[in-house]
Parts: structure tokens; sequence; C-alpha cells
């Protein structure tokens, strides 16, 4: 039995990320406010048949043709906003999105103004009652009318009422990059990944590629790390295996996972960036996507900390940590009670490597479901609730890691990671008025939500000892 240093004392120490990061996205920060004013964007919610001014607007047409332009033409004059007028697309394009795209059974125009220096903002209310279907409907009437030349979008604007922006394609561009880089920069990642995960399971290979004159390692080494090394690496391989298989599911292409190394405490890495190519088309779609990861990803990193607590309690043992560690974790350490029992009383306690991997893996599916930026966590929250109530959360989330970094260094490195990686905003769905239909997945993603507080908040050792002593008969 060997005791690895950088084992002593595991702490879940570091963020995590396998959410999906889209940089240089001239929409990522598609913005929608008064009078052309430009705005952060927020809000989502469901669509209403009534107007949004609080007046109705004409009778809903059950035909699911496109409007004809006699029927557009019994329309109130649409007000049209912008410097004298002038929109940033030819009017005849905005005139045919007017009298062909839109209509009785989709959206009801009631003014234009421009978006940004691109595009045009059409403010109205939804005569449909699927916001998707709709949706698809506009979307195919704009390829017949217009070809592949304009993006069309169906968002929410500050005062949450709907709002359809319409973008030429070559403005609505989620960012790229080259294969040749997105293959270098993968192999980079993986590469340091790779480097930090060994640190992280006691062969130190960053020391030895900086100093190898003075930083002996031994095949012995690496043999020893190789079953909590490649169980940590097999829980993150689930977490995006989860996400390629919800993609694949939605019609939805992505890039190569970039694995963000860590190499700090018992992480060897943060997780991974999987970037979405194209737009999501909707809140369920992103739901889907968004849990399917960490739903995968936890069942597996949850089955090894079970096998490797059930080993630890045969006494099959190859590592040892300070027994006071499982108070960082509530989760670990009701299940440390469970298995290990009287053996926590001693300072350091051995235990199996693949429970340290399993803890580590449930780190990082935890840190990645917090309800912030682009993580898993804040798509999730986008998708159920819509996006002003998940930047509501967004806000109050990062407002409560930056108090609780003062005490806690895993706070301090998960909000920088956030804001620096993962700080949104969540680039926007084709369609966003409609919420998710299907209550399982709802009730699987906010599960996922519930799993950083059993997994990253302390075990309140203290208020139990307290409770403990008032429950004591007072001797007389």
């Amino acid at each position: 039995m060997m005791s690895h240093g950088l084992l002593q004392r595991p702490r879940p120490f570091g963020p995590a990320s396998s959410v999906q990061c889209h940089r240089n996205s001239s929409i990522r920060n598609l913005t929608l406010g008064r009078k052309g004013h430009v705005r952060p964007f927020q809000g989502l919610a469901r669509s209403s048949d009534k107007d949004p001014q609080g007046t109705e607007g004409p009778p809903s047409d059950p035909s699911s043709s496109p409007a004809s332009t006699s029927e557009q033409q019994q329309q109130p004059s649409v007000a049209v906003v912008g410097e004298d007028g002038n929109l940033q697309l030819p009017k005849e394009v905005i005139d045919r999105i007017k009298f062909t795209v839109f209509g009785f059974d989709t959206f009801w125009v009631t003014s234009v103004e421009n978006y940004k220096a691109d595009g045009v903002v059409f403010k109205g209310n939804m005569r449909g009652k699927d916001p998707y279907a709709s949706y698809e409907k506009m979307r195919d009437r704009m390829k017949t009318e217009l070809g592949e030349d304009y993006q069309l979008f169906l968002l929410e604007d500050q005062e949450d009422k709907p709002t359809a922006v319409v973008l030429p394609k070559t403005a609505a561009n989620e960012g790229t990059i080259s294969k040749v880089t997105e293959v270098w920069l993968t192999v980079l990642f993986a590469g340091l990944t790779l480097i930090t995960t060994a640190n992280s399971n006691g062969v130190p290979l960053l020391q030895f590629l900086i100093d190898p004159f003075r930083t002996p390692i031994s095949t012995q080494d690496f043999l020893d790390a190789l079953p909590g090394a490649l169980a940590f690496f097999f829980a993150l391989g689930a977490h995006e295996w989860g996400h390629q298989w919800a993609a694949k599911r939605r019609g939805l292409g992505t890039y190569y996972p970039l694995f963000v190394p860590a190499g700090f405490g018992f992480l060897g890495s943060f997780g991974a960036i999987t970037r979405i190519r194209g737009f999501v088309p909707n809140r369920e779609a992103l739901l889907d996507f968004a849990a399917s990861g960490p739903l995968v990803g936890t069942g597996v990193a949850g089955a090894i900390t079970f096998l490797g607590f059930v080993l630890s309690s045969l006494g099959v043992t190859d590592v040892s940590i300070d027994s006071s560690s499982f108070a960082d974790s509530f989760f670990m350490a009701v299940a440390a009670q469970a298995f290990l029992g009287d053996d926590l009383v001693n300072p350091v306690v051995q235990v199996n490597s693949l429970l340290v991997a399993g803890w580590a893996a449930l780190v990082v599916n935890s840190l990645n479901l917090i309800p912030a930026g682009e993580l898993d966590g804040g798509r999730i929250a986008l998708a159920v609730w819509g996006r002003k109530s998940a930047g509501v959360l967004s806000i109050a989330t990062l407002g409560t890691l930056a108090l609780t970094s003062l005490a806690s260094s895993l706070s301090f490195y998960w909000i920088g990671l956030v804001l620096f990686l993962q700080r949104g905003p969540v680039l926007p769905c084709s369609e966003e008025l409609g919420a998710p239909k299907d209550d399982k997945a709802i009730t699987a993603g906010l599960a996922l939500l519930a799993l950083p507080l059993l997994v990253l908040a302390p075990y309140p050792i203290e208020l139990v000892l307290a409770m403990q002593e008032m429950s004591a008969p007072v001797p007389f």
C-alpha cells in the first residue's frame, strides 16, 4: 500500500465546465430595448394570444396557410422606428416579410425597429397557440420568399413581449473556427489535462517536465495512479457522451470537446467545453442537451464512488486521505459514515482510489450544474424558467459564490473560471417563447440543479454537535 502525497487531504478544489461555450459571436449579445436602444437581452416566457399592450388584436385565423396580401392589408398601420424612419433592411424585404411571412396564424406585427447595424426587430403579438409551430411556419415562408439570405429569431424583449428578429445570414453567426484550429486545440488541451490528472493522482508529471533531473518518476508510480485516472476520465467521457447523445437526438452539430486542465487538489480537470454548431431550435432542445451530459456523468460518477466505498469497506485500499476531508461534502460525509463507520475516528483513513476518482467526478458534475453563465446549470435554468428568471438566478448565484469565496478556495476558483470562460449570456435559441413540454425532462433538470447542494455544501458538523448537546439529558 502506498500513500499518495497529493491525496493526503483531497478537497473539492477547482471548478468544472462541460457547457457549451460560444466564443467570439456576433449574435451572442442579442439585445432588445426600447426605441432602438441597445440593452442586455433578457426575458423568455410563454406566448399569449392577447395583444401585449392589453388590447385584443384581430381574430385568429385557424388556417395554416401563409397570410395573403389582402389579409395583411387589413392590419392597422405599422409604426416604423429608426433614424428618419430608415430601416437597415431593404424596404421590399420588410414588406415581403410583413405581408407573406407573418400573418393571422403566426405573428401580428405592430411596429418595426432597427436592430444594431444589421437587422430589424418586428414587435407585435403571437397569434399561434404553439410558438415553435408558428416559428416553423414563418421560417419556411421566409425561406420560400427570401431564400437562405436571412435568419429569423422569435424571442422576448425587455418588456416580456414577443418579438421577431430578422438578421442577414452573414450577421447571424455564432462564431466558427477552422478545422485545423479545432483539432490542435483539442489535442493541446487533452495533453495538458493528462498531465494535471497524473499530478492529481500522485504522479508529479508536471514537475518532471519542468525539472526532469530533480523529479524522479518510476513505472510503478504510473501503475498505481492508473485505476483512479482511468476512472476519472471515464466519468468525464460519460458526461460528454451524454451531450453528444442528446445532440444527435436533436439534430445538433458540435465541435470537439476541449478538456480544461485543473491540477488542484484531487481534480485533474474542470471538465470540457463543448460548443454547438449553429443555433439550438428551442428551449426544449436546450434542456435536453444541457441536462443529458450531467445526467449520464453523474450516474457514472455515482457508480464509481459507490464501488470505491464498497472496496474500501472490504479493505481493498491503496491511498490514504484525512478523515476530516469527508466533512467538505454533505453527501460524502453521510456516505462515509454508512460505509466506513468507526474507521473515521482515525485522523487518516485508508480508501480505494476509485472512491477518490468518483468523488472528483461528482464535484466536476456538481460544479457544472451551478445555475450561472453558460454552465449546464445556467442552460437548464434558462430552458425551464426563461431567460429573465435565469438571469436573476445567475446573478444571485455569482453573488453567493463571491461571498463564500472569502472563506472557501473552491468558490474563489470557480467564480474566476465562470467569469473568464462561462460568463454568458447563453446564445439565443431560434425560438425562445415556448417552454419545454416534457414534464420528465423538466423534473430531471430540476433534480440535477439540486446536486451542487448535496455534493458541494459541507456537512454542518458544528450544528449537528450542538443539536446533540441540546438533546442530551442534563445531569442532576
